[in-house]
């Protein structure tokens, strides 16, 4: 890796984005506007929708409420703990022409004196393994604070003349 690098960073950004609108289209004839598409009725068919169904059901229909919730929680789940790492993965494979030396370097040789020292010759592919690294970490992380702040801001509700037990436990 020299300062030449850099250059070609900033001069491979165009491409890399024309890859990013590319890629969410399969067929390759430019229609990259589908992966677009695809995620707004994901997230408004599978997510908000029932999201909004069941904080609306809240305290009237515990079952109903509790089953959406969870059809919205399972759908924010699936993009962030797969479709997400998973795109990556796969956009950075298939650009790899793009962003290789470009954008992500492919190794790290550095030469000290007549030494060549050979640090990470697959510099790639740990690049790309360690963003999914960190996404998964972010995710489970945002999975536990959405988890506690969802059971602070829902409690459970009791049911129509229903009281709550004084000692707690089961009776």
């Amino acid at each position: 890796m020299s300062w030449s690098w850099f250059g070609d960073f900033f001069r491979a950004i165009p491409d890399a984005l024309r890859a990013v609108y590319q890629f969410g289209d399969p067929s390759g004839l430019g229609r990259g506007w589908w992966g677009v598409v695809i995620a707004i009725f994901w997230g408004q068919f599978i997510i908000v929708t029932p999201l909004m169904v069941a904080r609306r059901l809240h305290g009237k229909h515990e079952w109903a409420s509790a089953t959406l919730g969870v059809v919205g929680a399972t759908g924010i789940m699936w993009w962030i703990h797969g479709i997400l790492p998973s795109a990556w993965i796969y956009f950075v494979d298939a650009n790899k022409g793009i962003l290789q030396d470009r954008i992500i370097p492919t190794s790290f040789t550095p030469t000290i004196g007549d030494t060549k020292l050979d640090i990470a010759s697959n510099l790639y592919d740990v690049i790309r393994d360690s963003v999914v690294m960190v996404m998964m970490f972010v995710a489970v992380i945002a999975t536990i604070v959405g988890a506690i702040i969802v059971q602070k801001k829902l409690p459970k509700t009791l049911a129509a003349g229903e009281e709550r037990p004084e000692a707690g436990g089961y009776h």
